[in-house]
């Protein structure tokens, strides 16, 4: 794929691990500029340190994506360190402490509000300030990621995690029709059952229940790789997307198709 840019300058939230990962070796990988970011210094300057190895231009802050103070310096601290900010992909999101087993009625205010926090403020968090940005330099596209629990009813899924989700696919829509007119583009991916490092979380067994449990709901009968998860927000990011905004992207292996 030709349409990321060259000299493009892209931050990744939750960069250490995962489809965070996958997508800023995506980007830099097609030639964009990256700032990574993870709340995990050791693995987030880990993954830069060997894309750095690669020969690509990319550096590492630690940020907690849940505080306004931290996303408005990794904001500022990306466009000082390479003179911009054209894409931004916010992946941050944590389900495990959601996915007890616990009925709705059960579930502690502490337990849903860290998954709001995590799931959906660091989304407004992140757009916010990268926004802010985007506008006053010629526009940007901004790629968030939801959940097919914020689509469907997803059983692996809890009441908070399903809310926070839903909420991240709202705000990706009222962002894009909101900048649209200001050369910001806002879409969002929905990942069907990709193993991460989340899954591990609760351990091996448990992540691999998760899988068990929802593998067969997914057509194409195969767990998705991070990358390409990545292949396809780097699509939305690219200007071979310059017409897409306010989407909601599945890549599913065509479980929301049933």
């Amino acid at each position: 794929m030709t349409g990321m840019g060259r000299g493009k300058v892209a931050l990744v939230t939750a960069a250490g691990a995962g489809i965070g990962l996958a997508t800023a070796e995506g980007f830099a990988r097609r030639g964009a500029r990256v700032m990574l970011s993870d709340i995990n210094a050791v693995t987030g300057a880990a993954a830069a340190e060997r894309l750095r190895n690669e020969g690509h231009d990319v550096r590492f802050m630690r940020a907690d994506a849940t505080a306004e103070a931290d996303v408005a310096a990794l904001v500022t601290e990306t466009v000082g360190a390479f003179g911009g900010l054209h894409i931004a992909a916010n992946i941050v999101g944590d389900a495990h402490r959601d996915a007890s087993g616990a009925d709705f009625h059960e579930q502690s205010l502490e337990s849903w509000e860290h998954t709001q926090a995590v799931s959906l403020r660091s989304v407004f968090l992140s757009m916010k300030h990268e926004i802010a940005h985007m506008i006053q330099h010629g526009g940007g596209a901004i790629c968030n990621v939801t959940s097919l629990a914020g689509l469907l009813h997803v059983g692996a899924a809890g009441a908070a995690y399903a809310a926070a989700k839903a909420g991240v696919v709202r705000l990706t829509k009222f962002a894009a029709i909101s900048y649209a007119d200001r050369g910001v583009r806002v879409n969002c991916i929905a990942p069907g059952v990709t193993p991460t490092e989340a899954y591990n979380k609760a351990g091996a067994e448990m992540g691999q229940m998760v899988i068990d449990h929802l593998l067969p709901n997914q057509p194409i009968r195969r767990v998705i790789a991070t990358s390409e998860q990545a292949d396809a927000i780097a699509w939305l990011c690219s200007d071979q997307a310059a017409m897409v905004t306010g989407h909601v992207l599945p890549v599913d292996g065509g479980w929301t198709a049933q």
